[in-house]
């Protein structure tokens, strides 16, 4: 999960006026937050306003404590309703990002980090921040300038530098990824999201021991972090670690059982057993949740066509085909397949396409070369 920053307000209020029960429930509140009891923050934050609603730096703050609580549809309502007196203060703005950005509401958020850098154009963590969302809409060119615009006010940025790192990996540039990885984890040493990310460029390079070591530094604090947990089991099925591979996914899976990944990477460890009906089993569970997933609709052909299933076989790799096009795997297989079926020409075809989509993958290459020169010969026989 992410770590957002939410501004809570400090002001001269004091004990001196303690009459004054509104200010001793803000006073209160204050201590509360400030040494992590978020539940007696809320409740003082709360009483506070009962005894004077008027006041917008109550409302901020019981924001914040609702916000650090995961309320975030009620941290809304305290911001907005701050919003309405600090209407041009640009921290109320950056809560108000911050919670449209947690609630999945793009296009708010963005209007938010947008207005609250038109009021404070150096305002680093909505520079980041807004970094981050652009990211997580797939807007990567947006992104990518957004970042640089922070990384220039602050070089030394930890979020933005994880933030960029993520961003190569998405683009496939893992090497540039790892790079902003540990500059970012220089600052923030135990992020999971910097853990998860180095730990991904690395399983992305085929670097398996140095992945499971960034994940299981996630797992080892948080045994629930599901994306830790799944990155190691990626990390032993590379390292064709299949039992350690498989309770991996397992333990993703009793933790969140909607997770397609987890379920193609079950598929993974039974095929690489030769477990067919088991890998089909689940690969069809990971498409059932994840309609467009290509690698798996890819992998469930593989599997069907292990077993002899030729004609769901061809279906599936049809799919995988459709969702992406571009794939050099897909139209290999499809290739293998229609071999089998004595389509010949088809065959021809689809190789051929999956030799123009393979330039730069030397292995595909000959792989698929030779395939070809095996049918041509058999043809001209």
């Amino acid at each position: 999960m992410k770590k957002i920053l939410v501004n809570i307000f400090v002001t001269g209020l004091l004990l001196t006026a303690c009459k004054d029960m509104a200010i001793q429930h803000y006073n209160l509140g204050l201590d509360a937050y400030e040494r992590g009891d978020t539940a007696a923050a809320i409740e003082h934050f709360e009483k506070s306003i009962q005894y004077r609603d008027s006041d917008p730096d109550a409302h901020v703050n019981l924001g914040a404590a609702l916000f650090r609580a995961g309320e975030y549809d009620r941290a809304l309502q305290e911001f907005r309703t701050a919003a309405d007196q600090y209407s041009d203060d640009p921290q109320v703005h950056f809560n108000l990002a911050e919670t449209y950005s947690a609630l999945g509401r793009f296009q708010a958020a963005r209007t938010e980090y947008e207005y609250t850098l038109k009021l404070d154009p150096y305002f680093i963590e909505a520079q980041a921040a807004y970094g981050k969302l652009l990211l997580e809409a797939g807007r990567y060119e947006a992104a990518q300038k957004q970042l640089f615009d922070a990384l220039a006010l602050k070089p030394s940025h930890g979020m933005a530098q994880l933030s960029l790192g993520w961003l190569y990996v998405h683009t496939g540039k893992y090497t540039e990824a790892a790079h902003y990885f540990y500059r970012g984890l220089r600052s923030i040493p135990d992020a999971p999201y910097g853990r998860r990310g180095l730990g991904t460029s690395f399983l992305k390079r085929r670097m398996y021991d140095d992945a499971l070591a960034e994940f299981q530094k996630v797992a080892v604090k948080n045994p629930r972090d599901v994306d830790a947990l799944l990155g190691t089991g990626l990390a032993y099925l590379g390292q064709d670690k299949y039992v350690q591979a498989e309770k991996a996914f397992e333990k993703v899976i009793l933790l969140e059982q909607n997770n397609p990944e987890a379920y193609k990477g079950l598929g993974d460890v039974y095929f690489a057993r030769g477990q067919y009906v088991e890998a089909v089993a689940n690969y069809r569970m990971a498409i059932v949740q994840k309609e467009d997933f290509s690698d798996a609709h890819l992998n469930l052909g593989r599997a069907l066509e292990a077993v002899g299933d030729l004609d769901e076989a061809e279906s599936s790799l049809q799919s995988a085909l459709y969702h992406d096009p571009h794939n050099p795997m897909v139209l290999y297989r499809l290739g293998q397949v229609y071999i089998q079926i004595d389509q010949h020409v088809k065959a021809e075809s689809y190789l051929q396409s999956a030799m123009e989509k393979a330039v730069g993958n030397v292995e595909l290459q000959s792989t698929i070369r030779s395939t070809l020169q095996s049918l041509r010969e058999k043809i001209g026989e």
